[in-house]
């Protein structure tokens, strides 16, 4: 095994901001230069058209378009610079303004750990019923992304199913996964404006976004373009996403990688602008590194942990909401692994600033849901919340007259001022604190064992929010409905 010579690893000290302004100037300018020079293809001649109606140059016959300079930086400049995405419960509506911080699951897993058996089975849609109720309970998770592209539903409409299984059980927002038709675009803007009371307010509080993946190196799937002019026409945050894996997809350098993603995101981006000047977008990537030895896909080296907060640097030069895509792991079972990588590749990105913060609870690459993992990952989101929250210094935190009237050798235990703040103190759901002594006499119950009794005791308590009967029919109406036409 070579050895990395980390004497070179040292010689820099990293700050908070890993892109800077001017490293951000040289990948935004690469990456112009990408779509420029380079282009980007689309497979969909509606996409195509419509760039080339707002200035791109394009080749129909290889399906590339060559977008100008100007027509991004036209785009960023219209694109929204704050948004506020709303929960079916306004208590929960999502704040994007730069000083929030939103935790969710993930998507697009196709299978879950059972709780009882602890044997790997094909994802169902109770999984997300049940990781919706579990979003209702935890008031550490901002909005909620279905986990799992369900695999007891018919396949061909299973985002469809996703968005239902969530709108009917839980009161919070909502963001889609897996788009990659304007069919299935359309019929999540028709569940998304029932929910809201039409489509007028559907654009003025957007109960729904949704994700849309590029296909890295530099390809847009025709699908999902065109669901993402669907989706900005009425108004529904579009997530743009690359997925560029370092030495396979994109550069092996990491800033190589990031100019590959951060085109993608900007066509997608010029995109939703050409469709609808104004539309809201949402900037963020989940971007990973091979494994040297074999090309695998590997989302929880500190590679991906890099590239996610660097992401998210990006996405605040360019002032825009950032999402990022942290909580990856390879770990095929709940544990070490996945807790500190888990822990590492958010807690990087939350010191960048991100607005979003997605994925929690899944394994082996995001491809499966453990419950297990998923209360283990709860502590991790919980307490990097405290951490954001920084310190604060004021009067009452200096505490000038107390350690005076405690003095020297004193005890603060009992005073008015301890006891006010012990519930602002971080409280675990499942880390535990304490002697070897006391654990053995309760049990010597390992962490993974004590996460399945409160994720069991968890689901035995959480709560479905469901919608009002006339909203739940139309919305089962419109799944029914999709069923069929997307067959």
């Amino acid at each position: 095994m070579a050895l990395v010579d980390f004497q070179k690893l040292s010689m820099k000290k990293n700050a908070a901001q890993i892109i800077d302004r001017e490293a951000f100037k040289r990948i935004h300018e690469e990456s112009l230069d990408v779509l420029e020079n380079i282009g980007i293809r689309i497979y969909s001649r509606q996409a195509l058209d419509l760039l080339k109606k707002n200035g791109a140059e394009v080749d129909k016959d290889k399906m590339v378009a060559r977008i100008p300079k100007s027509l991004v930086e036209k785009a960023l400049e219209t694109v929204p610079k704050e948004l506020r995405l709303a929960a079916r419960n306004p208590k929960y509506d999502v704040n994007i303004d730069g000083k929030h911080l939103y935790f969710t699951f993930d998507g697009c897993g196709v299978q879950t750990i059972d709780i009882d058996s602890h044997v790997r089975r094909p994802a169902r849609k109770q999984d997300i019923v049940d990781c919706a109720r579990l979003a209702n309970l935890l008031p550490g998770v901002g909005y909620f992304t279905p986990s799992l592209a369900p695999q007891d539903v018919p396949l061909h409409a299973h985002v469809l199913h996703q968005v239902q299984a969530a709108y009917s059980t839980t009161d919070k927002f909502v963001m889609s996964e897996s788009t990659t038709t304007a069919a299935e675009a359309k019929a999540q803007i028709e569940m998304a404006a029932a929910v809201a009371g039409g489509r007028e307010k559907l654009k003025k509080r957007p109960t729904l976004s949704a994700i849309i993946c590029a296909v890295p190196p530099l390809n847009l799937d025709g699908g999902g373009s065109e669901a993402t002019i669907e989706f900005a026409r009425a108004g529904v945050p579009v997530m743009m996403m690359s997925m560029v894996e370092a030495g396979v997809s994109g550069p092996i350098t990491l800033a190589g990688t990031l100019v590959v993603s951060n085109a993608e995101v900007l066509a997608i981006l010029t995109l939703t602008q050409c469709a609808n000047k104004g539309a809201p977008a949402i900037y963020g990537s989940v971007l990973s590194m091979m494994e040297p030895r074999t090309g695998a896909y590997v989302s929880g080296a500190p590679e991906a942990g890099l590239l996610c907060a660097s992401i998210v640097d990006i996405g605040r030069h360019y002032k825009l909401p950032t999402q990022a895509g942290t909580f990856g792991t390879n770990a095929v079972v709940p544990g070490s692994q996945a807790a500190t990588e888990h822990s590492l590749t958010t807690l990087m990105a939350v010191k960048a600033g991100a607005d979003l913060v997605n994925g929690f609870g899944l394994l082996d690459a995001s491809t499966v849901l453990s419950f297990e993992q998923l209360v283990l990952d709860y502590d991790i989101v919980t307490e990097v919340l405290y951490l954001a929250k920084g310190i604060e210094v004021n009067d009452e935190t200096v505490a000038r007259d107390l350690i005076r009237e405690v003095g020297i050798g004193g005890t603060f235990l009992a005073k008015r001022q301890t006891l006010s703040h012990l519930k602002d103190a971080w409280e675990p759901l499942v880390f535990q604190y304490g002697t070897y002594e006391e654990w053995v006499k309760k049990g010597s119950v390992d962490p993974v064992a004590r996460a399945n009794a409160k994720a069991k005791e968890l689901l035995r308590a959480a709560p479905a929010v469901p919608l009002e009967k006339d909203v739940e029919k139309e919305i089962q109406e419109i799944l029914k409905k999709g069923e069929r036409e997307l067959k």
